[in-house]
């Protein structure tokens, strides 16, 4: 079951990501496992080569998505940006 998710989630990442930092394209998305995560319908994670920052995408219940960032902003020791990811692909 939980590789025909991660084929789901693939199907629905978003073509590409914006870095919060600097503002390059990503093209290599990587979808997040959110079956425990309840009101989180997708997350993504991204690498910036060129700034060396992470940025993610999440999409689900907005209480749900503010706990999932407010967890990030934890782990990481500061705040992070809210982003923004285009829509999935209709191809």
């Amino acid at each position: 079951m939980a590789a025909a998710q991660q084929q789901w989630a693939q199907a629905q990442q978003p073509p590409a990501m914006a870095c919060n930092a600097c503002g390059q394209a990503l093209a290599d998305i990587t979808p997040v496992d959110t079956t425990a995560l309840r009101g989180i319908a997708q997350a993504f994670q991204a690498h910036c080569a060129a700034c060396d920052q992470d940025t993610w995408a999440v999409r689900g219940e907005p209480a749900a998505v503010r706990a999932f960032y407010d967890a990030l902003e934890k782990a990481a020791g500061q705040q992070v940006q809210l982003g923004k990811a285009g829509p999935a692909s209709a191809a």
